[in-house]
C-alpha cells in the first residue's frame, strides 16, 4: 500500500472515531443540543455524495445510496426527498436528492430506560400501527420501540418539527 493511501486509511479512521464520539443517542439527560444528525449527515442537508464518503462507498455507482449499510455498532438506510415526494410534500426543488430520513438500527439491544429521555421528548402512536409506537422530539430525533417489550428498534432522524411544518406533510410521528 502506497504512503498516500495508508495516510487516508489514518485519516478515515481518526475522522470516523471522532464522529462515533459525537453521535451517540440523542436522548441523554443534560445534552447540550439535541440534534437530528448521524455521523454528520443531517435530513435536507446531506446529499447522496456526503452517505459515500460517510458509508465508505462510491458514490457513482448509485444516485442515492439507500443501504442498509452495516456500521459500527448497527446498521443503517437512508430514504431521500425524490421529485415525487417533492412534490407531494410541495418542498423547493433545491432539496431534491437530500437525505430525507436516516434509519439507524443499533446492534445491542437497548431498553426504553437506557434512553434517559429528557422532557422534549413525547410519545406519538400512529392508529395503523399495532407493534410499535414512538418518541419523538422536535428536533427531529425519534426512537421506534416495540410496544410488548419497550426495546429500540430504530434510532430515526429526520427533519425537525420546525422544517415538517414548512412542508405538506400529514404525519406528526415518523417518515
Amino acid at each position: 500500500m502506497s504512503a498516500i493511501k495508508k495516510l487516508l486509511v489514518v485519516a478515515i479512521v481518526i475522522v470516523g472515531s471522532t464522529m462515533m464520539l459525537t453521535t451517540t443517542p440523542a436522548a441523554e439527560v443534560g445534552a447540550p443540543s439535541i440534534t437530528n444528525s448521524w455521523r454528520g449527515i443531517t435530513p435536507l442537508r446531506s446529499s447522496a455524495a456526503d452517505v459515500a464518503r460517510v458509508v465508505g462507498a462510491d458514490a457513482e455507482e448509485a444516485a442515492l445510496l439507500s443501504g442498509p449499510f452495516r456500521v459500527d455498532n448497527g446498521e443503517v438506510t437512508f430514504s431521500y426527498l425524490t421529485p415525487s415526494l417533492a412534490k407531494i410534500y410541495r418542498a423547493p426543488a433545491a432539496l431534491v436528492g437530500k437525505v430525507f430520513t436516516i434509519y439507524f438500527k443499533p446492534g445491542q439491544s437497548m431498553g426504553r430506560t437506557e434512553l434517559k429521555l429528557g422532557a422534549g421528548f413525547k410519545r406519538c402512536i400512529e392508529e395503523r400501527d399495532r407493534t410499535f409506537y414512538y418518541m419523538i422530539n422536535d428536533a427531529g430525533v425519534a426512537y421506534q420501540l416495540t410496544r410488548d417489550s419497550d426495546r429500540v428498534e430504530t434510532i430515526i432522524y429526520q427533519p425537525s418539527r420546525a422544517e415538517v411544518r414548512r412542508l405538506a406533510v400529514n404525519t406528526d410521528c415518523v417518515f
